[in-house]
């Protein structure tokens, strides 16, 4: 499925490896993808979904 919460895993750790690669705008749309999902399929609170929030600042300080 387009919008399985498993997806989301998968950008999230695209994310921090174009991060880890200084590729910071393909690490933004990764977790930008990860979050649209998760903030569809998870509750708020979901330990994942705080994690993407928490990847989205990361990245987004260092653009």
């Amino acid at each position: 499925a387009k919008n399985h919460p498993d997806l989301a895993v998968i950008y999230h750790n695209m994310s921090k490896l174009y991060f880890s690669t200084q590729k910071y705008s393909m690490a933004m749309k990764c977790v930008q993808q990860a979050g649209e999902i998760g903030e569809e399929k998870l509750f708020s609170t979901h330990p994942h979904l705080v994690e993407y929030r928490e990847t989205f600042e990361k990245i987004r300080k260092k653009q």
